[in-house]
């Protein structure tokens, strides 16, 4: 195609569809690596195509403009901050942006254009930061089904960090080959028992996930995580012990003896299958009485309750 530079401010008044056809021969052009003599005018009246007001129009050049390795920044610009119809296709897979303009948009633009950025093919550790960093929901899921986007272990704890009860993503985390296992802990009791099981398997942490569970409640630095973690995930993780046989009394005891409120009111709350605020209320009423009763409903023997008493008093006394 040769174009006319003249003719240029006469573009308006072409019918639209000659406008759609032009604006693809134009992309074709400037894609094409040696298109030396028509790509200056062909880069000129691109400039000019992205300002035009149909849609289609803009559409057609941004698919075209995909293929091609070297574009003018402020062409880029306008073309990366267009609606999602004509923005997307070209974020998912121009070749002429570079990391530092990728994240500058990720960061500036709104979700359509950070989920378009998110299913780009080999992202980089930088670009897959700040999409984890401050990326909509969407755009962070996307980026975590991206097999080949690279997450780093800081991208990692940041989705855990911003989305920690959405049991969906975490359960997508879980399935990425660079997850790692520093990780692990962070997520596990907020994933299904399913996926628990996964994570036991894929780092060799247990052969048994019940046990491997255990141990993890009986650490000191799990628990601690665990007790900040939102009222929902602690029920999660809670209630996946109790289903497998293992929120015993050396759970509680080690809760009680560590001063993990929350983690031990709502273990009663599920072996007693009632709310945890219910049980919140009795236990902050600090009679013995009224916690031994509701650890002989949720199913421990009077010497037991009795060894939980003093760690519970004891714990009251330091509060």
């Amino acid at each position: 195609m040769s174009i006319d530079v003249s003719q240029m401010q006469e573009l308006r008044n072409i019918d639209l569809e000659a406008r759609v056809e032009i604006a693809r021969k134009v992309g074709r052009i400037l894609a094409r690596e040696n298109g030396a003599g028509e790509s200056d005018d062909a880069l000129e009246l691109a400039q000019l195509l992205v300002e035009d007001a149909a849609i289609s129009v803009r559409e057609a050049l941004s698919k075209e403009l995909r293929a091609c390795s070297f574009l003018p920044r402020e062409l880029v610009s306008k073309l990366a901050q267009d609606i999602d119809q004509v923005s997307m296709p070209f974020l998912m897979a121009s070749q002429a942006i570079d990391d530092s303009f990728l994240e500058d948009i990720v960061r500036s633009c709104g979700s359509g254009q950070q989920e378009a950025i998110a299913q780009r093919s080999h992202l980089s550790e930088v670009v897959s930061f700040a999409i984890s960093d401050v990326g909509s929901y969407d755009a962070v899921s996307t980026l975590v089904e991206n097999d080949t986007a690279t997450l780093s272990g800081r991208s990692h704890h940041r989705v855990v960090e911003r989305f920690p009860e959405e049991r969906s993503l975490m359960e997508k985390l879980a399935q990425r080959a660079d997850l790692p296992a520093e990780v692990v802990e962070r997520i596990i009791f907020k994933v299904s028992k399913r996926y628990g099981e996964y994570l036991s398997e894929k780092f060799g942490l247990a052969t048994d996930y019940a046990s491997y569970l255990v141990s993890m409640a009986n650490r000191q630095v799990f628990s601690r995580t665990l007790e900040m973690a939102p009222l929902s995930e602690i029920q999660n993780y809670l209630q996946q012990l109790s289903t497998i046989g293992s929120l015993t009394s050396d759970v509680l005891l080690n809760y009680l003896q560590n001063g993990n409120v929350r983690l031990f009111t709502m273990a009663v709350a599920v072996r007693l299958d009632r709310p945890y605020e219910a049980v919140e209320a009795k236990l902050s009423q600090g009679d013995k009485k009224i916690v031994a009763r509701l650890l002989e409903a949720a199913g421990f023997s009077k010497s037991v309750i009795g060894v939980l008493l003093i760690a519970y008093e004891r714990l009251i006394r330091g509060h």
